[in-house]
């Protein structure tokens, strides 16, 4: 299933700038000078939780937007041009730098601004916090607009700058793995760059990382069928994920191939059913390496030798 949407919009219309923007970001107003110079441009992809935007205020045109109560965690940078951010009785011009934008009511104005902003959706953002400080009860709250320091600020722009890759490379935008490691890194980078309650908490020593759907499937695909014949093709397609994607998968996030894993997962069915056998009740090498998968009896007791450093006879009878 592809989450990934593209939209793109140019007008110089301040009216139909107005409706197009209130529609994206929901409870937004536009004012805008009505003069034939005024140009607006807005182009944005939304990849599931994640929501990439860019707009173009033309020179001599002025937007003014007004957000009653953001849905998403928006972070926005000023490539050229200037923005400013009021709320209350608080005035933020944005410099160069990544800049949090307010999490209640505010206003804005983009005086012939080239601005990118990434958002994010807060609750998902939230569940990556808890997973990443295995603390089902947390919560988070932002607590500063401005990245901690200049090489969290350098951290945030690679995470953006890969994002931004992965969702104008069509090739990697359409393999979900790759889409939901851009994702993740974003939201990692958020939490790590950026003042908030999750910096208070200390990351555990070890960390469980969640393997991605397509390796979870091909992995559980394996330990089902341990006996049978079993290829790439056939994990490739219990992943539905290209075959050559799913061994990039295996080797980043466990470290082995498909065909590394597989043959691991049968040595230890084997070596737990060795373990476990009775020569005296009849169990031999040759049927626990059969129902383990290994045809093969020579090349199961090289492999099994390498392994657990005994052969399998050695093990049947300790």
């Amino acid at each position: 299933m592809n989450d990934l949407h593209r939209g793109a919009f140019t007008t110089a219309d301040a009216g139909e700038a107005a409706e197009t923007v209130s529609r994206l970001i929901g409870r937004a107003q536009v004012q805008a000078p009505a003069h034939e110079s005024f140009e607006f441009a807005l182009s944005w992809a939304v990849a599931g939780p994640v929501m990439s935007r860019r707009a173009q205020v033309g020179q001599g045109s002025t937007v003014r937007m007004g957000v009653e109560s953001p849905q998403m965690i928006n972070i926005a940078q000023v490539r050229d041009g200037a923005m400013t951010v009021h709320t209350g009785n608080d005035r933020h011009r944005l410099g160069s730098g990544p800049y949090l934008m307010p999490q209640e009511r505010f206003t804005s104005t983009m005086e012939a601004t080239d601005l990118t902003i990434v958002a994010l959706d807060h609750d998902w953002v939230q569940d990556h916090a808890s997973d990443l400080l295995q603390q089902e009860d947390f919560r988070l709250r932002l607590t500063g607009t401005s990245p901690h320091h200049q090489a969290a600020a350098g951290s945030w722009a690679d995470a953006v700058g890969h994002l931004h890759e992965v969702l104008d490379t069509p090739e990697a935008a359409a393999v979900p793995l790759i889409r939901t490691e851009a994702q993740r890194r974003v939201a990692t980078a958020l939490l790590h760059c950026f003042p908030s309650t999750f910096t208070d908490h200390p990351l555990p020593e070890e960390t469980t990382t969640r393997l991605p759907g397509p390796v979870r499937r091909a992995a559980h695909y394996i330990d089902e069928h341990l006996g049978e014949p079993i290829d790439l093709a056939h994990l490739a397609a219990a992943a539905r994920l290209p075959a050559h994607q799913l061994v990039l998968a295996f080797r980043q996030h466990l470290g082995s191939t498909p065909g590394g894993y597989l043959r691991t997962a049968r040595l230890d069915a084997a070596h737990h059913e060795l373990l476990a056998a009775d020569p005296a009740r009849g169990d031999t090498v040759a049927a626990i390496a059969h129902r383990c998968g290994f045809p093969n009896l020579s090349r199961f007791t090289t492999d099994y030798r390498t392994q657990y450093g005994s052969t399998p006879t050695q093990t049947l009878h300790s």
